[in-house]
């Protein structure tokens, strides 16, 4: 599913819009050049696992999206500095690549890349997969707090109960069959 929605895998049949901008993009008839166009600004996604080249500073992961956007380097290096340092992440380890921090640690660099451009949509596969259950909470607090803070869609995908139970609507999948919905109590216009 959320590769989806990453336009990483076409679906059989259906179309996938997403607003981006002032126009809606079919990723499933989108060319590449417009799919790059979208996950530059829109899609955020964080994975299971950081996967980083092992050489790269976390500051430097970090601010890549917006050195990509055209963004001038102290301004991108300004912007993840104050992500970073909302996210918990110690000073000390941004200049150190991020495969030698904790999970919990990696967890929170992720997140902060997939923050960076503030996209409206934020794809988390396994947020807390790999976590211990109070880093895991830590991690889930953090994508709450941002999504609420910048109106960002999360998409999560996890076998974490606790973490589906706090998300306004749940989607239970089996075998790529959707199974059953759940909507959780919503204000008004924020399902559609």
């Amino acid at each position: 599913l959320l590769r989806s929605l990453y336009a990483n895998y076409l679906p059989d049949s259906g179309h996938i819009h997403i607003r981006h901008g002032d126009e809606w993009v079919d990723l499933v008839t989108a060319t590449p050049r417009k799919v790059l166009e979208v996950r530059k600004t829109t899609i955020g996604w964080v994975s299971q696992f950081l996967r980083v080249i092992p050489r790269i500073s976390a500051l430097e992961v970090v601010m890549q999206p917006l050195l990509d956007l055209g963004m001038p380097r102290e301004a991108s290096a300004a912007k993840a500095a104050q992500l970073l340092t909302r996210l918990n992440v110690p000073e000390r380890l941004w200049h150190l690549a991020p495969s030698t921090f904790s999970g919990g640690e990696q967890q929170r660099v992720a997140i902060a890349r997939a923050f960076m451009t503030r996209p409206s949509l934020l794809l988390a596969d396994e947020p807390t997969g790999n976590l211990d259950s109070k880093t895991g909470e830590t991690v889930i607090e953090l994508l709450f707090r941002l999504n609420s803070e910048h109106n960002t869609t999360l998409v999560v995908v996890t076998h974490d109960h606790e973490l589906a139970q706090r998300c306004q609507r749940q989607l239970v999948m089996s075998a790529g069959r959707l199974e059953a919905q759940t909507v959780m109590a919503a204000r008004v216009g924020e399902l559609s």
